[in-house]
Parts: structure tokens; C-alpha cells; sequence
């Protein structure tokens, strides 16, 4: 059993803001789309349930993912996820954890959007089960994943630290052929259009 005097080491926090946004969001989604629905299927079911029923897929979505989010604490024998919406808590033994790994994630919901946040998501291996979480739910993350590295072996570590480069480092490729395949040719087209446009009104 989990010692409930262990010393907390290091103990995160939710982010309000986040939290209040994925839950207002998933209602005003689930909402919109209860509202679409009603007044879009009154002469019975058609084809455009399609849409409501995407803007209530997407609200349960993002009210699951509110669900998960969780803040972590650290002691000398386990690091604790808490998650404050289900009242839920794991205990996680360091000595346990057989693997784990660390993404780069982003915000980022289209080649167009240049206001994006860029973040962490950690996995953790322990007795048969995986462990993940977001580092855009916590104040500080960066405290969490320096006080995580210094209780990790080396390799786990090491692993951690190549995965995380290697999607950086992706990402980052994918937005560069995104920016050449717009300059170099979606923007071309678009001129073409657009002079075509120009020369046959005259």
C-alpha cells in the first residue's frame, strides 16, 4: 500500500484556464449540436444528422479528455496522478515503471495556424498498464519533467529524450513542406485564377 506520509517532493497543478476551456468548450459543443439536431430533424432523419451528431462526437470528446486530465505529484517512492474531476488517484512505484516515453505535441489544428502552443505528452509502462499525460494541463511542466529524469534510469531517459527530438524534429520538417508546398504551388495556382479571372472580365 502506498505510504500516505511519504515527503512530497514535487506536487503540479492544474492550469484553471485550460480546464475551464475543454469544459465550457464540450458544453457549448454538445449544446450547438443538440440544438442542430432538433431543429434540423423535425420531419424525421436524414442525411444532415451528419453534422450534429459531429458537433456532439467532438463535445464527448473533449469532455472524456477533460476527464483524464490529471495533476502529478512526486515522492521518493511513487509518482502520483491524480485526476480531480473523477477523484481518482494512481500510485505509481518508480521502481515499477519498465518504460516510458515523451512526444512533442502541439495545438496546432491546421497548416494555416500560426498561434499554437507546443508541450509534452509522457507515457509511462508500469505492472501491465499505460500511463499518459499532457504537459498544457500543468503549470510549471518544466519543474515536473526535471524532477521525473532525476528518478528515472538512463536509459528510460535516454529514450525519452530521442523520442521527444525525433517528433520535434518531424513536426518541424512537415511545417517546412507545408510552407513550400503553399509557395510553391498552391499560391502559383491561385494567381493563375486569379489573373484569368482579371483577363476575362476585360
Amino acid at each position: 500500500m502506498p505510504d500516505k506520509n511519504s515527503k512530497v517532493i514535487y506536487k503540479s497543478q492544474l492550469s484553471t484556464f485550460n480546464l475551464v476551456v475543454m469544459i465550457l468548450g464540450s458544453l457549448f459543443l454538445i449544446g450547438i449540436g443538440i440544438n442542430f439536431l432538433l431543429n434540423t430533424q423535425e420531419s424525421g432523419i436524414n442525411w444532415f444528422i451528419i453534422f450534429p451528431l459531429g458537433f456532439i462526437f467532438l463535445g464527448g470528446l473533449i469532455a472524456s479528455n477533460s476527464l483524464m486530465l490529471c495533476s502529478v505529484i512526486i515522492t521518493k517512492e511513487y509518482i502520483i496522478l491524480n485526476y480531480p474531476l473523477t477523484g481518482r488517484k494512481k500510485h505509481i512505484e518508480w521502481k515499477s515503471i519498465s518504460d516510458a516515453g515523451m512526444r512533442f505535441i502541439t495545438t496546432k489544428s491546421n497548416g494555416g495556424d500560426y498561434s499554437f502552443r507546443k508541450g509534452k505528452e509522457i507515457r509511462l509502462f508500469s505492472n501491465g498498464k499505460n500511463y499518459h499525460f499532457t504537459t498544457f494541463a500543468l503549470k510549471e511542466p518544466e519543474k515536473l519533467i526535471f524532477e521525473m529524469k532525476k528518478r528515472l534510469g538512463s536509459n528510460l531517459k535516454t529514450k525519452m529524450k530521442n523520442e521527444y527530438q525525433q517528433s520535434e524534429k518531424e513536426f518541424w520538417k512537415n511545417e517546412d513542406d507545408y510552407r513550400i508546398w503553399m509557395m510553391k504551388i498552391v499560391l502559383p495556382i491561385c494567381l493563375i485564377i486569379l489573373a484569368l479571372l482579371w483577363i476575362l472580365k476585360k
